[in-house]
């Protein structure tokens, strides 16, 4: 369930990345125990735009100048985090609901 495909693999501390992914983790489950919500999945359009958004980084890094890796997808874009640790940490600080499809 923590670091999983797009996740900073190897370039982090794990122990620092997966304490960040479950302190958002749990800022979601939170939102499920207090009856908010029922379910809570991320929306389409959010998964479309962080996907063109690690494109566009991915091609600024060393993964996209073929070599051959098992971090490459069919597409040849690395499944891993492309961006810094602060951003990473940016963005786990909460979740955007707005990227969310809740019920």
């Amino acid at each position: 369930m923590l670091n999983g495909p797009n996740g900073p693999v190897g370039n982090f501390s794990l122990i620092d990345v997966a304490e960040a992914q479950f302190a958002y983790l749990m800022q979601l489950i939170e939102a499920l125990g207090d009856g908010r919500y029922r379910t809570i999945s991320a929306s389409t359009e959010a998964t479309a735009r962080f996907e063109d958004a690690r494109a566009r980084a991915s091609a600024k890094t060393v993964w996209v100048t073929g070599c051959r890796s098992w971090y490459l997808d069919d597409r040849g874009l690395p499944a891993v985090w492309p961006w810094s640790f602060t951003r990473f940490r940016e963005v786990m600080a909460r979740p955007e609901l707005a990227d969310y499809d809740l019920v």
